[in-house]
């Protein structure tokens, strides 16, 4: 176990890595939201409040994310019965009858984020793999992008993908972020001080992809792009059309996934913010132990994700070539914390600059990053 301190401390190390290659302060971005906001964890409640772990009726803690008014209104279906009175005694009633792969099990169908507290170095059956970015390159190079600058294309919604973004633009990317009519990024009901930190200098879209002029003008953008950032889950991008494998293989583009799990594998449809995605990551677990496992940091699989993608996306451009790059919220809290808390040197997993095969992933190959 590592302890708070501990666990703070391997996520610094992964954010000064990434912060170093990036020309940023890593550690800095981990923890912009909270200053802004004046938050921090409190033990079993995370920082920005609307998280929390709980004890299930089989010894194991649960992280339960009510981040949206939709979440708390399926807790009924969740539960398998109604409730009155205040949420979280509800919920820490009901857990107390259920085992937590159960409760998560079924949280997760309803759509609402929800995590086991694990070790870091514990993955269970079918989440997938555990690098944090696994990149798949195109067969074909891109146009020369030397001469111009990148456009990149923000459809990404709260704060790993627009972060994402906001690094690309700081490196001299044009980005544009497009919001659809009806579904703007629910980031702007939140604090207007961190919405325009994220997104300042990017162009703004509305539109609306029901109507045909919205299609042709997100056509339109696509074609344009060098790069696509999106953090929904396949069957959104899927409902969306918007054709970006075909992309990649035929155009090039560099086309950049942030998901809770990874957007391959079993997990490919679960939903994850960034504090439950932290929990399964391990790093409750480091923090705290098994038996009282606690929060650490403000939702920081969101901005280590951000980062990720950002570094990624950087590195793809400068091979000219198109990709698939697919970030994992989870994977990147569970590299970070990882190594630290089997007491090891810190690594950090990228996958081989050789990989080619679209259809394929590699088993990557290791880069070294100090403690």
């Amino acid at each position: 176990m590592l302890g708070i301190e501990g666990a703070s401390a391997a996520l610094d190390a992964a954010a000064a890595w990434l912060g170093e290659r990036l020309g940023v302060d890593g550690p800095v971005l981990l923890r912009e939201r909270a200053a802004i906001l004046g938050i921090e964890a409190q033990g079993t409640t995370s920082a920005g409040g609307t998280c929390r772990l709980l004890r299930a009726g089989d010894g194991s803690w649960v992280a339960l994310n009510l981040a949206r008014r939709d979440d708390a209104e399926l807790l009924a279906a969740w539960m398998g019965h109604e409730w009155d009175g205040p949420p979280w005694e509800a919920v820490e009633a009901h857990l107390a009858t259920t085992g937590a792969r159960a409760a998560v099990e079924r949280a997760q169908l309803l759509g609402i984020p929800a995590a086991e507290a694990v070790p870091s170095r514990a993955v269970p059956s079918g989440a997938g793999r555990a690098r944090p970015v696994t990149i798949v390159r195109a067969r074909a190079g891109s146009d020369d992008r030397t001469a111009r600058v990148p456009f990149v294309l923000d459809l990404a919604a709260l704060w790993a993908g627009p972060l994402c973004t906001r690094l690309l633009g700081a490196r001299g990317a044009r980005v544009v972020k497009v919001e659809l009519a009806g579904r703007p990024d629910s980031a702007r009901a939140g604090d207007p001080g961190f919405w325009r930190l994220l997104n300042a200098g990017k162009e703004e879209v509305m539109l609306d992809p029901n109507q045909a002029d919205g299609r042709a003008e997100l056509t339109t953008l696509l074609d344009a792009a060098d790069v696509v950032v999106t953090a929904s889950r396949p069957r959104a991008i899927d409902r969306l059309g918007l054709d970006l494998e075909r992309r990649v293989q035929e155009q090039g583009l560099v086309w950049a996934s942030i998901t809770g799990y990874g957007y391959a594998g079993e997990w490919r449809d679960r939903v994850a913010f960034g504090d439950d995605a932290a929990v399964a990551g391990g790093l409750a677990v480091a923090a705290g132990g098994r038996d009282a496992p606690v929060f650490v940091g403000d939702a920081p699989a969101d901005p280590l994700a951000g980062m990720h993608a950002a570094l990624a996306v950087s590195r793809c451009l400068d091979e000219q070539r198109g990709a698939f790059v697919d970030v994992s919220m989870r994977d990147a809290v569970r590299d970070a914390v990882g190594d630290a808390a089997a007491g090891g040197a810190a690594t950090l997993q990228w996958p081989d600059p050789g990989a080619t095969d679209p259809g394929a992933t590699n088993p990557g190959a290791t880069e070294r990053r100090d403690a």
